[in-house]
């Protein structure tokens, strides 16, 4: 008897094929269509500041200065679905993934989220469990990683005041159970600081949920006003007079994308008052309180700079990396926060090192000189 096929291909629909476009106050109504979308306005563009400090000009074109509008202003509304996977992907009763429900939809973005999807079991339940009421699904690609879960996953609240069904909503946020999210302690701790109690969150253990009714953000990454606003209105630092404290992040235990010349860097800032900081080793609070009261800081690309989010407006990032990992993702940030952006880009140390985890070193002449604009900018 031959065997039936099996078919590896996965089907992907837009919601705006399949769902009616409405108003955000008519979003998820229960006598509305049962797939929806609604698209703001009126959210704030991003405007990204020139740098301060470019070291090699041929990178000018990653940086570029003026509004930008690459982020999202649609929320989804869904009924019957299933949630798939502690990063929230969406999926139709007849197998078919909601393409906005999806950051990236690759060959290494899949795998990476059946990866996460397999390291959840065994789960709590047998098939699937199933949401008693509506869900507002923030879990996004890797919430796992610092900056991921605090810029795509909790600062997407703002839809909150935006859209009614979403206020009414019990959200997941990390898309992990208590058990498994111990290993990551900046989540319990950033949602206890935002006072986030479990009678606000929807239990999901990363597996696989029926929904009866799901509305979601259609899924981007990086910073923007609305997310970074909300992001500092949650954890108590909107309104704060800008700081002066001036810190350089360094990474001392780092098994991977270690700056080389850390010392040398640590000890040229130290003439300059730059106080070196390992946030790794800092609970949640500690490193929002530190780096809500800074002026400047100054460190290598990597999660860490996450927490500039935090900094007042009229402050400055100073961001080291090199030359196979020059990105958008701290210069949006800086833009979102309203701070300067400058950047020094070194080399590998193995130039054929992986982009996202090689060691690198820098020039401590152009960090010098990066720094003391940042400082000339700022008023220091």
């Amino acid at each position: 008897m031959a065997q039936a096929a099996f078919s590896t291909k996965i089907r992907i629909v837009e919601i705006g094929v399949v769902g009616t476009r409405v108003a955000p106050s008519d979003l998820g109504r229960p006598d509305g269509p049962p797939i929806q979308y609604a698209v703001l306005d009126d959210l704030p563009a991003l405007e990204l500041p020139a740098p301060l400090y470019l070291n090699r000009p041929a990178a000018a074109e990653k940086f570029p200065a003026g509004p930008v509008n690459r982020h999202s202003r649609t929320m989804c509304s869904v009924r019957n679905g299933f949630m798939f996977s502690p990063f929230g992907l969406i999926v139709l009763p007849d197998g078919t993934l909601v393409r906005e429900s999806a950051l990236n939809i690759d060959a290494g973005a899949l795998s990476f989220t059946y990866g996460q999807f397999k390291g959840q079991f065994p789960g709590t339940h047998i098939m699937w469990a199933t949401a008693p009421g509506a869900v507002l699904s923030l879990n996004s690609y890797s919430t796992n990683n610092y900056f991921h879960f605090l810029i795509d996953s909790l600062a997407q609240m703002h839809w909150r005041q935006r859209v009614p069904a979403a206020a009414a909503a019990r959200m997941i946020i990390t898309g992990y159970d208590d058990e498994s999210a111990k290993a990551l302690p900046f989540m319990a701790q950033s949602l206890a600081r935002a006072a986030i109690g479990n009678q606000m969150l929807m239990p999901f253990d990363g597996t696989l949920m029926f929904c009866p009714h799901v509305l979601f953000p259609a899924r981007d990454t990086g910073a923007n006003p609305a997310k970074v606003a909300e992001l500092r209105r949650l954890l108590g630092v909107s309104g704060r007079t800008r700081g002066s404290a001036k810190l350089y992040i360094t990474r001392p235990g780092a098994q991977r994308r270690r700056l080389v010349n850390d010392a040398e860097i640590a000890q040229r800032l130290a003439r300059l008052g730059f106080t070196p900081v390992d946030p790794g080793a800092l609970s949640f609070d500690q490193q929002v309180e530190l780096f809500a009261d800074a002026a400047v800081i100054v460190g290598p690309h990597g999660a860490a700079l996450t927490n500039a989010a935090f900094m007042s407006p009229g402050g400055a990032v100073v961001e080291l990396t090199h030359e196979a990992r020059v990105v958008w993702t701290f210069h949006e940030v800086a833009g979102a926060a309203g701070l300067s952006y400058a950047c020094v880009i070194g080399d590998r140390t193995d130039p054929a090192a992986n982009a996202l985890f090689a060691d690198f070193v820098v020039n401590a002449d152009e960090v010098e000189a990066a720094t003391r604009a940042a400082l000339q900018a700022v008023g220091l």
